[in-house]
Parts: structure tokens; sequence; C-alpha cells
């Protein structure tokens, strides 16, 4: 059986014109697998026909192959990509979900009451910009908890934050949080958008392999 090797679209358009015509959507197929380096073997025996040439390689052993693997792949983003949606979502309600957790803290209702009994600590938890209103997140609870019932951590920190260069420009606590809140989103973003143009790079890849094991398989 006569054999002929393509590796690009002009040279296959202009051997086999006739045939694209008879299947746009193989023909749009083919001109993506030859953009992605593909290379074709067929029975040439059909020259200038308007039938489509057989497809000798890649073999529909090799597509389905390719295909399990391709499927694997695409699988696999797919699952990063919502845990990522998962994390920005988390991002993105964090401070709502907060604002409302905080009421079911016995500490936060110490603050309250502390604030309200004492003129010293309620200034230096403004000053500082503690991060009551996260009283619900074990990365800020212990520093609450230390501000609350601490006096000499109180005092440290309050110093801490009014003369530390770390805190030049914002003197809060807090803001540490708002920043980490910031790059969550951002990062979050960022993967997602990483990730759906790999999905979609893939997708066109398996598209392509499906229009080929439809050619190979006749």
């Amino acid at each position: 059986m006569p054999q002929e090797t393509f590796s690009s679209m002009k040279k296959f358009k202009k051997r086999f014109r006739a045939c694209l015509k008879e299947n746009s959507g193989r023909a749009n197929a083919l001109e993506r697998y030859f953009s992605h380096g593909g290379i074709i073997r067929i029975d040439s025996n059909k020259k200038n026909s308007s039938e489509w040439p057989l497809l000798v390689y890649p073999t529909k052993l090799r597509l389905r192959a390719l295909l399990k693997e391709k499927q694997a792949s695409l699988n696999s983003l797919n699952s990063k990509k919502k845990q990522w949606e998962r994390k920005f979502r988390e991002a993105k309600f964090y401070d709502f979900v907060h604002g409302i957790k905080k009421f079911s803290q016995p500490l936060y209702w110490k603050h309250l009451a502390k604030s309200l009994r004492d003129k010293d600590y309620k200034e230096k938890a403004e000053k500082v910009g503690l991060p009551v209103q996260l009283v619900s997140d074990k990365r800020w609870q212990p520093m609450v908890r230390m501000f609350l019932e601490d006096k000499d951590y109180r005092k440290q920190l309050t110093e801490t934050v009014e003369n530390s260069i770390v805190y030049k420009g914002n003197k809060k606590v807090a803001r540490y949080a708002n920043e980490l809140l910031h790059f969550r989103k951002t990062e979050s973003k960022r993967k997602i958008t990483e990730l759906d143009k790999k999905i979609n790079e893939l997708k066109e890849i398996v598209f392509v392999l499906q229009e080929l094991m439809r050619w190979a398989s006749e």
C-alpha cells in the first residue's frame, strides 16, 4: 500500500484540496493537529479524490492511548482548578464569614466588655488595630487572647507598633490580615487563569484526537 507522510496543512491541502470541503470539521482538527507538531501517514492511492484517504498513522491504538493520557491530564487540571476556586471563594467571603462567626466566640464578648470598662485597654486596642473581628480565625485568636489577658504583652505590642520600622506608614496589626487576604485572592485568581489556559489547550487536543479517531476507524 503506497503511503505518504504529511507534517503541514499546506502540503496536505495542496494534495487533497477536494476532500477538505467534504468534512470541514475534520479539516479544522487536522490543521490544529499539525499546529501542535503532529505527523500523519496516509494511503496515497486516492489522488485528487473528494474522498478522504485512509489514515494509516497515528493508528486507532495510538490515538486511544493518547486520548486516555490527555483525558487523565484534563481531569487532574480540572480537579486543581476546583481547589483553587474553593480557595478564592474562601478568601472572597473571609471577612463576611468571620464577621458572623465572631459573635459565637466568648473571647469577642470579653473584648467588648473590657473595652467598655477599661479606657486604657480600649485605646491600646484601637491604636494597634487589634484584629478582634477575626477572633474566630485560629491564626489571630491567640494574639487577641494574649492582648486581652496579658497586660505586659499588651504594652509590648503597643510599643512595637508605635516604634518599629515594620509598622511605619501603617500602624495597624490587622494590616497583615488584609495583606494576607489580598495575596490569597490574587494568587488564587492567577492560578485559575493559568489552569484555564492549560485546560483549554488540552480540550483542543482532545477534540483533535477524537476527530482523528473517527477518521482512523473508517
